[in-house]
């Protein structure tokens, strides 16, 4: 007997197996998912931007009015104007005013006590205060001392040079620190209104 040979096979052998899951149908549906979504953001961002460049051009029309409305000479002396006060206010920052000074030494200085010399100075922590003086006694300068140390307007008071004049008074000097703000005319006239 002679083998037939047959080139047609007998057997089937593309089938799948029975039991067997499909992973490219989920792949396919994942990958139109992002697909999908990579479009509508797109088609997103661009309506964004078509949006946003439609306000822009909205804004610059009224914007390009309201430019058309102003005056020109207006808006230079306004500024000059706003120039001129900026100065007065730097000015008026920088000006004294000594009438609360006195008034402070006439208010803390007792009567046997009295100033000869007064000198004054502007630093960048203070004002230096710097007077001599006369008393009827040693006492007079001590309670003198402690007035000054007592009040907030001046600081560090140092009563030095002590002695007796020919007349029997006792003599001193003293420097201390005076607050800035006493002295401010801005805050002298304020304090006034």
């Amino acid at each position: 007997m002679q083998a037939r040979t047959s080139f047609i096979p007998k057997k089937n052998y593309s089938r799948k197996k029975p039991g067997g899951k499909s992973y490219t149908s989920l792949a396919m549906i994942i990958s139109v998912a992002i697909f999908g979504a990579a479009i509508f953001a797109a088609a997103g961002v661009f309506f964004y931007n078509q949006f946003l460049t439609d306000e822009i051009k909205k804004k610059v029309v009224i914007l390009e009015k309201e430019k058309g409305s102003l005056d020109l000479e207006t808006i230079q002396e306004l500024t000059k104007l706003d120039k001129r006060i900026e100065s007065a206010k730097k000015i008026l920052d920088r000006h004294v005013s000594l009438i609360p000074l006195f008034e402070l030494l006439e208010k803390n200085t007792l009567r046997n006590v009295r100033f000869k010399n007064f000198k004054f100075g502007i630093e960048k922590d203070g004002i230096i205060l710097d007077m001599n003086g006369v008393a009827n006694s040693y006492a007079a300068v001590a309670l003198q001392a402690d007035i000054f140390g007592e009040d907030k307007n001046i600081t560090e008071p140092v009563f030095s040079d002590l002695g007796v004049d020919f007349n029997g008074n006792v003599t001193f000097r003293v420097i201390a620190k005076i607050d800035p703000r006493l002295i401010s005319f801005r805050n002298s006239v304020a304090a006034d209104k």
